[in-house]
């Protein structure tokens, strides 16, 4: 790991999530509150999140960070192919499904999901959230899409998963080009302030 670490104690506005009563799977203990903590931080008022699955971060955020006003959730249809053969038992037949009746959140369905995006689409975005494909590929476009598009906050989830390719992105991007990427300790988050 060649990212510099960020203490959870230089977040602003960290404190517990409402979960809803929804599932706590794919994300570690503390995460939610991290990713709140930094929306919170740059007053984010719009969200794209690159792989919405079932909405479930989508919903506990817009319910947790009141200042959001637009959340856009991007995913894929089951005739996806992940590059990660694992990440295919982590897809879901109803993208978005438990943040859809919220009239802030748009569905974007895409057959190969973000690689189908331009950072033209979604008009000003202050967030963007990647959590989609961890394959290379996906991660570099993903990353570069935010970059183009991402006004105030750049996050990743799965740096530290040895499971994936995201490591692998952040630190060249970091190393070759300079991104201030950093991670948060404890976490498998990374981010960029701009």
């Amino acid at each position: 790991m060649t990212l510099p670490i960020a203490r959870k104690s230089e977040l602003d506005y960290l404190w517990p999530v409402n979960w809803l009563g929804l599932h706590q799977q794919y994300l570690n203990s503390g995460e939610m509150e991290c990713l709140a903590a930094l929306l919170r931080q740059v007053e984010a008022k719009s969200v794209l999140e690159i792989g919405c699955r079932d909405g479930r971060t989508a919903r506990v955020l817009l319910h947790n960070v009141t200042a959001l006003q637009r959340y856009v959730g991007v995913d894929v249809p089951m005739s996806y192919s992940p590059a990660l053969d694992h990440q295919r038992s982590e897809m879901v037949a109803e993208p978005g499904v438990l943040a859809v009746a919220d009239p802030r959140f748009d569905l974007v369905i895409r057959e190969q999901g973000s690689l189908d995006l331009m950072p033209t689409e979604f008009g000003p975005i202050d967030a963007v959230f990647i959590d989609g494909d961890h394959g290379e590929r996906a991660v570099e476009w993903d990353s570069r899409l935010a970059y183009a598009c991402a006004q105030k906050l750049i996050v990743w989830h799965d740096y530290c998963n040895a499971g994936v390719e995201v490591m692998r992105v952040l630190d060249r991007l970091h190393d070759d080009e300079d991104w201030p990427v950093k991670v948060i300790e404890g976490t498998w988050l990374a981010y960029v302030i701009r």
